[in-house]
């Protein structure tokens, strides 16, 4: 009787459970929701954090700045055409055009949408496109000229139809306080950090130069950033992926562990393992924290379990120990690792 109640597993099946209920109510005081069991054991062993550009280092409020029109059309005709096609949009940059233009607009038919490059349909019996510049093009057999004199720190988008490019729309969007500090803790734990975003190759380097990010990749496509992440993975890296938009969803997907900004879409919330609802990039570098001081306690609850039998069994065996002084110290050993797990409480 001695044997069977020293050997109560009640220690060893509560040393995982306890630590990540603790673990997980931490974190979601400080803003960082768990929504799936393995999030916190993966991102303790992550080696890699992948950024996605709007939305996540920036805000992902992008504003129109300006409207060029390459040709006669005025420029709150163009506007109107883009927020047309633009109308009930998830992505920032479609939710800006749409809210610039006036709303009595026409509305579009025929909606296409192509992740990562831009929004086709037709407006008044005319097919356009919105979206990056060699998207919108692409409708014209006309060559598309190159432009040399567009703002680096902008983002830049075109309308275009049939006969070519109609009009070029400036979009401006501003860094997220605390995105270069976060960066910077990220990097002093150990961890590599990349950028990889569809945004133009120019704003995506303006904005990893602010925030101190050596590897970053622009005009990028989700099929483009899937296969990045999959070659790390081929490596042996553990990935984090942090990203907020529909074109993010494929690659949040497919990391080990994902995390979605509380501004970002509902695709991206189904998609994500964690959703950080307080929009503090600085946040992420405490999530790591916590998941790895989890993984220490996992593990030192799961060695006390252990040695508490190897000793407390041949003991029981010999005779040692009554059944009284067995229930004893199997309801010790639950509590002590109960109390060892309820450390993280403290984010």
């Amino acid at each position: 009787l001695s044997v069977l109640v020293v050997t109560c597993p009640c220690a060893l099946s509560l040393a995982t459970p306890t630590a990540i209920v603790a673990a997980t109510g931490a974190l979601t005081r400080l803003g960082l929701l768990t929504t799936r069991g393995h999030a916190l054991e993966t991102l303790a062993r992550t080696t890699h954090v992948i950024f996605d550009k709007t939305g996540t280092l920036t805000y992902g409020r992008p504003q129109v700045v300006a409207v060029e029109p390459t040709g006669e059309r005025e420029a709150r005709h163009c506007l109107a055409l883009a927020a047309a096609l633009e109308r009930g949009s998830e992505h920032p940059v479609g939710r800006a055009l749409a809210a610039s233009a006036d709303p009595s607009v026409p509305g579009a038919a025929g909606l296409r949408n192509t992740p990562g490059s831009g929004i086709e349909g037709w407006v008044e019996g005319r097919r356009y496109r919105v979206g990056r510049p060699e998207f919108a093009a692409g409708l014209s057999a006309a060559p598309m000229a190159e432009r040399t004199d567009l703002d680096a720190g902008s983002t830049w988008v075109a309308l275009g139809d049939e006969s070519g490019l109609l009009a070029w729309f400036q979009l401006a969007d501003s860094l997220r306080p605390g995105a270069a500090a976060a960066v910077a803790a990220l990097r002093s734990r150990g961890l590599t950090v990349e950028l990889l975003s569809g945004d133009r190759v120019e704003v995506v380097a303006h904005v990893a130069g602010q925030v101190a990010i050596v590897e970053a990749v622009g005009g990028m496509s989700p099929q483009d950033k899937l296969e990045r992440l999959r070659e790390l993975q081929g490596q042996g890296k553990v990935v984090a992926m942090v990203g907020d938009g529909v074109n993010d969803a494929p690659v949040l997907a497919a990391a080990q562990v994902s995390l979605a900004m509380g501004s970002g879409t509902q695709l991206a919330h189904a998609t994500a393992d964690m959703i950080l609802l307080s929009e503090r990039l600085e946040h992420l570098a405490r999530g790591v924290d916590m998941a790895r001081r989890t993984l220490a306690i996992m593990r030192e609850n799961f060695a006390w379990a252990i040695g508490y039998n190897l000793i407390a069994l041949p003991l029981a065996a010999g005779g040692w120990l009554t059944p009284w002084m067995s229930a004893l110290g199997m309801s010790f050993s639950s509590l002590l690792v109960v109390v060892n797990a309820l450390r993280l409480r403290q984010a």
